[in-house]
């Protein structure tokens, strides 16, 4: 890693985009690597020629570029100010086990992750919009992976564990286009020294909080995104960071805007928000942020859905009648899929006793309906397939399975999934899944087959 001037020095956001860098880096590798394998010569009578095989061309080289660091410097709010850090890597590998309710971490749960995700959008300035896509990508805190699952190190073999829950999205503001990401943890680590280049200004708030922004860019390949950043360390532990970009998404590829949306201002009201803190009580009644979920088809193969059609589709949902059902929200609240703008999705939990179990409703458009009934299986998986008089195909599904904890000490589970997906002359197709694990039992095929033959169920063709 080099700054403009050819030093090695970074800084703590660079060393981040840096690690994700090198992950493209080796992955494009391994693809360059396949291309060029040649062929096994074929078999043949005919005797070999010799022929002269171009040198491969090199891959370009990888540049990455921050803004040089002067040093000695001052720092304003910094009596102190150390010279530039070595430089870090991150890496990680999450399952995410636990969900929301990760024992680790007993400050945080689903409520808690529901609260912290309302308090940041309403502590976003009025005229910035969030992105219609997935609660993922929508600015909703995500669970928080456990000690030995993420980590970070630097040069001098020092370990700092994980323990942040992290909000991201892409945000509009007029013709402006980028991102924000948020993370929150609890900490008992003193407060870091200043140290040039990590900080442009150190502010010192009336309740003790201190809260560190930066003003900087950095460059990839000859492409330059600029960002903001702002770190609040709060008396009660709660360490809040938030970083805006001029990199937002736009149909699923990345663009720099050359403004970055939000101000250090507005940055540093949004880490000191008091809601955001760990010990902050969580109001009754909040619920867990919306689960991402997946598309019923392959990803990116149908038309656009837009937010207004979302709720368009949400509203018929939200009318289904499910008799002896309940939910830990209504139905309706409509997702883009992960990844994918072509598909809407919801994922509730159903608290009925005795079918605890999860129900997911995904919806698409321009699919193919097959011209003939697929055949029946009854080996694995069962699934079968009948006609409704205005021609759509109803396929069922069931199957089992047996999951194992990789965490020592627990138990195996037994779930069953039964699925009803349904295909229109139309092209729209929905697909409705139930998931229980024993000895609950997931929704009938008839309480599934209510919600995916739903008349008003429209996708875009």
């Amino acid at each position: 890693m080099v700054d403009d001037n050819g030093a090695g020095t970074s800084r703590t956001v660079a060393a981040w985009m840096f690690g994700l860098s090198l992950v493209s880096v080796v992955a494009a590798g391994v693809v360059v690597a396949g291309l060029l394998h040649s062929p096994e010569p074929e078999l043949t009578t005919a005797l070999p020629t010799t022929t002269t095989t171009a040198a491969a061309p090199e891959a370009p080289e990888f540049t990455y570029v921050t803004p040089s660091v002067t040093y000695p410097t001052q720092i304003a709010g910094c009596d102190v100010v150390e010279p530039p850090a070595h430089t870090e890597w991150f890496g990680f590998v999450s399952f995410d086990e636990y969900g929301y309710d990760n024992p680790d971490y007993p400050w945080f749960s689903g409520p808690k992750a529901g609260a912290m995700s309302q308090s940041l959008h309403a502590a976003l300035p009025a005229g910035v919009e969030v992105s219609f896509a997935s609660p993922g990508q929508s600015l909703m805190f995500q669970p928080i992976t456990s000690d030995d699952d993420m980590m970070t190190s630097d040069e001098s073999g020092d370990v700092e564990h994980g323990g942040d829950t992290d909000a991201y999205g892409t945000l509009l503001r007029g013709d402006t286009r980028g991102s924000l990401s948020v993370s929150v943890r609890a900490s008992t680590d003193p407060l870091p020294p200043c140290v040039a280049g990590q900080l442009d200004a150190r502010r010192a708030l009336a309740d003790g909080t201190v809260v560190d922004v930066l003003d900087t860019w950095s460059e990839t390949n000859g492409v330059r995104t600029l960002s903001r950043s702002a770190h609040a360390f709060v008396p009660d532990g709660t360490r809040v960071s938030a970083y805006s970009t001029d990199a937002g998404n736009l149909d699923g590829n990345q663009t720099n805007s050359g403004t970055i949306p939000l101000t250090i201002d507005e940055l540093v009201s949004i880490v000191t928000a008091p809601d955001l803190r760990v010990t902050t009580p969580v109001p009754p009644g909040t619920g867990a942020p919306p689960e991402s979920c997946y598309p019923p088809v392959e990803e990116g193969s149908g038309p656009t859905i837009d937010r207004a059609t979302a709720q368009r589709l949400g509203a018929v949902l939200a009318a289904v009648p499910l008799d002896g059902v309940t939910l830990d929200r209504p139905l309706g609240e409509l997702w883009p899929t992960e990844y994918d703008d072509s598909a809407v999705c919801q994922t509730v939990r159903v608290t009925t006793p005795g079918q605890e179990s999860t129900l997911e409703i995904a919806i698409t458009g321009g699919q193919d309906l097959p011209a003939s009934d697929p055949v029946p299986s009854y080996d694995g998986p069962i699934t079968t397939y009948r006609r409704t008089p205005d021609g759509a195909l109803i396929e069922h599904s069931q199957h089992s399975s047996t999951g194992v904890s990789m965490r020592g000490g627990s138990e195996s589970t037994y779930e069953t999934r039964r699925i009803v997906t349904v295909t229109r002359p139309s092209g729209t197709m929905i697909r409705v899944v139930s998931a229980a694990d024993s000895p609950a039992t997931p929704l009938s095929f008839e309480q599934l087959d209510a919600i995916a033959l739903t008349p008003g169920i429209e996708a875009p063709r």
